[in-house]
């Protein structure tokens, strides 16, 4: 390179320098400018958790801001009426007139189990719902205290805490059990004590005749067989030789 052309690039080359860094303070100023004017139009989301809805709504608007109730939920902490929870948070940087949207606490869910006893089964049904509950297993057996469909037990038990949503168990009463019996084998019996038999037994018989030799008056079928269970007034048929 010639020597008289060093100077003067050396010169060149600082000004491109210092142009170079115009322009980026330029860029880096245009960029800080337009956040401020972004940032100016944002406004700080207040917290307003904890608060009743109506002053939580207020501070909302107080701000630039726009509030509206979306969803209650159930809080053990929270006051029925109050903010449970808030989208966006409190502390967010947003533009004015956002929409903050609150959710409002319904208050516990803790509840005492009612009593639910002692009544049909539709009266527990109706108990429950107006206690925000369900009914859970329902278990049936028979019970010669309490009448056909009524509620004997039931957990949990009345007073005992539980939650609104849960469902109770219940042991419902199928009525009294009819007495029954295991049919007796009255194939070769007397028909006239067969049939004395069967009425004691509060049985109803049904009696047909067929010719049967050497059977004539006894007893040549029956219906239910022996060893069958039978409850009182059912029938039985006979079949009787003649």
């Amino acid at each position: 390179m010639n020597p008289r052309l060093r100077p003067w690039l050396g010169l060149a080359l600082r000004g491109s320098g210092v142009l170079l860094g115009m322009a980026g303070l330029a860029i880096l100023a245009g960029y800080v400018a337009m956040n401020l004017a972004l940032e100016k139009d944002k406004v700080q989301v207040p917290n307003a958790i904890g608060m009743d809805l109506k002053d939580a709504a207020a501070l909302v608007r107080e701000v630039g801001l726009q509030p509206r109730m979306v969803a209650e939920e159930y809080s053990r902490t929270i006051p029925r009426g109050a903010v449970v929870s808030q989208v966006p948070s409190g502390g967010t940087r947003v533009r004015k007139n956002k929409e903050v949207r609150l959710t409002v606490s319904r208050g516990t869910d803790e509840i005492l189990a009612p009593s639910v006893t002692g009544g049909p089964l539709t009266r527990a049904q109706r108990i429950l719902a107006e206690h925000g509950m369900t009914v859970g297993l329902v278990a049936r057996v028979h019970s010669g205290t309490f009448p056909g469909s009524e509620v004997i037990a039931q957990d949990p038990l009345p007073g005992f805490p539980a939650r609104r949503g849960s469902a109770m168990n219940l042991l419902v009463s199928l009525g009294r059990e009819e007495p029954y019996y295991v049919m007796p084998s009255l194939v070769g019996s007397r028909a006239s004590d067969a049939l004395a038999f069967l009425k004691r037994l509060n049985l109803e018989a049904r009696v047909s005749y067929e010719p049967h030799f050497g059977w004539e008056g006894f007893v040549v079928t029956q219906d239910p067989p022996p060893g069958a269970r039978i409850q009182a007034k059912e029938r039985v048929a006979l079949t009787v030789g003649n």
